[in-house]
């Protein structure tokens, strides 16, 4: 995971983007797959204050939802609503 700098909204709120890699193995088919890739995320308010801590390179378990990256856009980013860290 690396982070840009927190920034705010025009009306206060608190915002971290985030670059995010993805390493995990799926069943499908019956057959295993590993998956990885890289996507960006988001995180707003105080999860974005506690995912500022987090080191570049460490690994986390987020939660959230697939959006948009901007109106009108076909790509997505993932917004981020919890974070797991892990031991």
């Amino acid at each position: 995971m690396e982070r840009a700098g927190l920034r705010y909204t025009p009306a206060g709120v608190e915002v971290l983007d985030l670059a995010l890699h993805h390493v995990s193995t799926q069943v499908f088919a019956g057959h295993e797959q590993r998956i990885e890739m890289d996507f960006t995320g988001v995180a707003y308010a105080g999860v974005a204050r506690r995912l500022q801590q987090v080191q570049p390179g460490q690994e986390v378990r987020l939660t959230g939802f697939l959006m948009q990256s901007r109106r009108g856009s076909r790509s997505l980013k993932l917004n981020i609503t919890e974070w797991i860290e892990e031991p």
